[in-house]
This record gives C-alpha cells, sequence and structure tokens, in this order.
C-alpha cells in the first residue's frame, strides 16, 4: 500500500510540475493535426490527473461517491491552470502592445520601411511579443511576401490589436502610409488608457472572485478533514450522506461555473480575422 501511495504522489507531482512550468508557445496555431493531437494531450493529462486524484481520495477516505468527486475535481485542474497560463500571456501581450507601438513609429520615422520596422521588433521589442515578430522575420525572409508574413503574424499572436496592425501596415505598403505613423502613435495612446481601465476594473473584480473561490473550496476542505474521522465516513456511505455529497457537489461546481461566466470582462473580437484565414 505504501508503495502505491508513494507511486501516486510521484506521479502527481511530475505531472503538477510538466503542467504549471515552462512557458506557454506563442508560435503560430497548429495545423488540424497538431491541433488533434494536442487535444489528445490534454485529455490524457486530465485522464490521468482524475484518476491519480480518484485513486488517492479513495485510499485516504475510503468513500467511492467522494473519491469520484475529487477525480472530477482532478480532472479539471490541468485545464484550469492552462487556461490561467494563456490569460496571463494575453495580458503580458495587451500590456507589451504600447512599447511595441511606439518602437514601430521611431522605425517608421527613422526612415524604415514597413517589414523593417516590423521585423526590427523580434530582436529589440517587448518581450512578450519578440517570439512572434521573430517569426515574421524568419518568414519574410524566407518568402519576400509582405502579405503571407503579416497573415503568419495575425495567426501568431491571434490578438485583435495584431489585427489592426497587420491591417494597416497592408494597407500603408498597397496604398502609401503618409499618416501611418499618426495612426500607430494614436492606437498606442488609446491602448494605454484601456489597459489603465481594465486593470483597475481587475482589482475591483479580484476581491470578489477570490472570495467566491474561497467560499466554494473551504466547506470540501473541511470535509476532507472530517473525513479522517471514522463517524464521517459511515455517515456518507449511507444513501441520504451520499446524495447530501453529490448534490452539494454539483451545486458548487454549478455555483463556481455562474461565478467566472458572470465576472467575466468582454474581450474585444477579431473583427480582421477573415483575412489571415
Amino acid at each position: 500500500m505504501g508503495l502505491i501511495l508513494g507511486t501516486m504522489c510521484g506521479l502527481g507531482f511530475v505531472m503538477c510540475l510538466v503542467a504549471t512550468t515552462g512557458e506557454p508557445r506563442a508560435a503560430a496555431p497548429p495545423s488540424w493535426a497538431r491541433r488533434l493531437n494536442s487535444r489528445r494531450s490534454e485529455f490524457g493529462l486530465a485522464l490521468l490527473a482524475g484518476a491519480l486524484g480518484g485513486a488517492l481520495a479513495y485510499l485516504l477516505l475510503r468513500n467511492g461517491w467522494l473519491a469520484a468527486c475529487v477525480a472530477l475535481t482532478s480532472a479539471c485542474l490541468p485545464n484550469v491552470v492552462q487556461q490561467s497560463r494563456r490569460r496571463k500571456l494575453r495580458a503580458e501581450r495587451a500590456a507589451a502592445w504600447p512599447d511595441a507601438l511606439d518602437d514601430m513609429v521611431s522605425a517608421l520615422r527613422a526612415g524604415l520601411g514597413i517589414s523593417e520596422a516590423l521585423s526590427s521588433l523580434g530582436s529589440r521589442g517587448p518581450l512578450a511579443l519578440r517570439p512572434a515578430f521573430a517569426g515574421f522575420a524568419v518568414q519574410m525572409q524566407a518568402t519576400g511576401s509582405l502579405d503571407a508574413s503579416l497573415n503568419g503574424l495575425k495567426e501568431s499572436l491571434a490578438d485583435p490589436v495584431a489585427d489592426r496592425v497587420a491591417e494597416a501596415m497592408r494597407l500603408a505598403s498597397a496604398l502609401g502610409g503618409y499618416d501611418l505613423a499618426n495612426v500607430l502613435q494614436a492606437l498606442a495612446r488609446n491602448l494605454r488608457a484601456e489597459n489603465r481601465d481594465r486593470g483597475e476594473l481587475l482589482a475591483r473584480q479580484s476581491w470578489s472572485v477570490n472570495g467566491a473561490r474561497v467560499a466554494a473550496v473551504a466547506p470540501w476542505i473541511v470535509l476532507v478533514l472530517l473525513a479522517s474521522r471514522p463517524g464521517t465516513i459511515e455517515a456518507f456511505a449511507t444513501p441520504t450522506g451520499t446524495a447530501i455529497l453529490v448534490g452539494g457537489f454539483l451545486l458548487t461546481l454549478l455555483a463556481y461555473a455562474l461565478m467566472v461566466r458572470l465576472g467575466r470582462l468582454p474581450e474585444e473580437p477579431r473583427v480582421f480575422v477573415g483575412r489571415a484565414e
């Protein structure tokens, strides 16, 4: 029993380490085959997390229904971690865009062309955006096509601001970019104001969201602590106790999902995504 428990704890630690370490890739979205493999990997990771969490809960608590609840919760943890990393990456990119636009304006006013101004951000732009612009520079050197490279940049960043910048660069290349620097400078000012307002909203929202998370998790932590007593295990082994346990778990999931849904700030849609596709 000790060997099984130690193996499960070790596998759980390795799984958590793999899920939480390393930076998310900023490369272009994969093809349908790679996307399918990514979905399979996520499903396999969720299945492994659920199996390990459920098995560990059953070994400790000896209650099948409580172990099933823990398994379902554990299966959702990898997706929650990945979503958190994606939100963090989007926030870093949103904060970096005004500085990137300032660098572009400086490069354009210094006499560089559109492709040179964009490529230069791959080496001296904000760190959150450098990989995407470095990929643009490589594609530009390989193909020599500004349209294809701009499409690759839009796919890599998957960002409304990147769409607007790419289309502005495309129009400036086709029709002339006399006022392009002023347009990018105005966009940088608007983004700074938007990031400042959004940061204030997130700061006020965090109190309510964190309180709701504590309210959702606290009863189950107390339940796990009480489950170490034999009388608690026997109480939840009855049909009434099982119904209370499952009903409370479903209500907790429903309340948490509603909290996340209602508390989510709206995201700007990608208006120009059709050109990239």
